[in-house]
């Protein structure tokens, strides 16, 4: 089975969601960072998954790009969605929100792959924001593997 992992976000957590993704799958795995790179051919995959970061409440807008301009051809493929974002307990009414009705009801999975905030990576501007809105002064690092591995069993 050809698998293709589309992905964003903004500071290295989705990046690194996605490479834990890749390695539970079988068969052949393309990553592909939206942020940096056009995505292949979608008629070459059987399965594709696709995930971003949240910030504010919506998903990286590279990701709302890539799910519009490819609606019609990614509704005919096996699917897999998934978010990092830092209020778990509003992953699941986040991953509604931001992806398209037409893609959530043929998703075969859906999941929720934790966060990171690493201060240091964030730009000044963002540090302020965080800071504010979640309270928190430390670096944390919260992926949530064994979210990955149980989305990728439903999927491979």
């Amino acid at each position: 089975m050809r698998t293709l992992i589309a992905f964003a976000g903004k500071y290295g957590s989705t990046k690194k969601a996605a490479h834990l993704l890749r390695d539970k799958f079988s068969g052949e795995v393309t990553l592909v960072n939206l942020t940096e790179e056009k995505p292949p051919d979608l008629d070459t995959f059987d399965l594709v998954v696709i995930g971003g970061s949240i910030y504010a409440g919506f998903i990286r807008p590279e990701v709302r790009k890539f799910c519009r301009d490819n609606l019609a051809t990614l509704t005919g493929k096996k699917l897999g969605l998934f978010v990092c974002c830092g209020l778990e307990n509003k992953a699941e009414e986040q991953i509604k929100t931001v992806f398209p009705r037409e893609l959530l009801s043929r998703a075969m999975a859906t999941g929720y792959f934790g966060y990171e905030v690493n201060y240091d990576q964030m730009s000044f501007l963002d540090r302020i924001i965080m800071r504010l809105v979640s309270g928190q002064k430390e670096n944390q690092f919260c992926l949530r593997e064994e979210n990955i591995e149980k989305f990728a069993a439903e999927l491979d």
